[in-house]
């Protein structure tokens, strides 16, 4: 049986789009994930998918709590993003890593974000020079630091129901300087918005910064 957890303590972002007197209009809500997002019928939900059965003593209060972890420690994250809302809607995942000081919960500079690997159905998501797609996802890996990596649902997500997994698992990387690295804590920060399908190559192009062309089913098929 599934267990199907929200994610607290993650930010979150609804886009909402609106034609009104054939002009685009946007509207913005934010919210903790730990109640519902919501303008009027509309809304979107981070999710983990765990499996009673399994252990999971790296996730506290349903997100990622290592610290001192070493090379090759891999962790279980099965994150995903729900519509909870009454309109289809085309959603982005956003995820942000880096390093934090054990001892104040400062983030460190000097530690590399690219040593914590995100992992989809067994491959690393990497940094590439260009889009990339793995499963249902349009990934944009390209920051240079490798910190932030940006994931588009190709298929718009229908009311009430979800997408995929946007990552499986988190590992650690084949870090040399193990000494340095075991006084930082890793994070994975997760954060979902969403764009109703009324006028969505409009408002993709002015809130996600995408020209974006779609097929017949309304699925995302080529990005500029």
């Amino acid at each position: 049986m599934k267990k199907k957890l929200k994610l607290m303590g993650l930010a979150a972002t609804l886009l909402v789009v609106a034609v009104i007197g054939g002009s685009l209009a946007y509207f913005r809500a934010e919210t903790d994930t730990q109640t519902p997002i919501s303008v009027g019928n509309l809304g979107v939900e981070l999710l983990l998918d765990l499996d009673e059965t399994e252990q999971y003593a790296h996730i506290k209060n349903n997100i990622i709590d290592v610290e001192g972890g070493m090379p090759g420690d891999d962790y279980y994250y099965p994150v995903y993003a729900y519509n909870t809302g009454d309109y289809d809607s085309y959603i982005r995942i956003t995820l942000t890593r880096y390093w934090e000081n054990q001892i104040d919960g400062t983030k460190n500079f000097d530690a590399e974000a690219g040593e914590i690997g995100l992992q989809l159905n067994g491959e690393k998501i990497e940094k590439a020079d260009n889009w990339t797609q793995m499963g249902n996802w349009i990934i944009d890996a390209r920051d240079e630091n490798k910190e932030v990596v940006y994931m588009y649902y190709k298929m718009p997500v229908k009311a009430g129901e979800g997408t995929s997994h946007a990552i499986d698992n988190i590992v650690i990387g084949d870090i040399k300087d193990r000494e340095f690295y075991s006084t930082l804590k890793l994070n994975v920060d997760v954060e979902v918005d969403a764009i109703q399908t009324v006028a969505a190559k409009d408002a993709i192009l002015a809130e996600w910064g995408m020209d974006v062309t779609f097929d017949a089913n309304g699925n995302i098929s080529q990005v500029e």
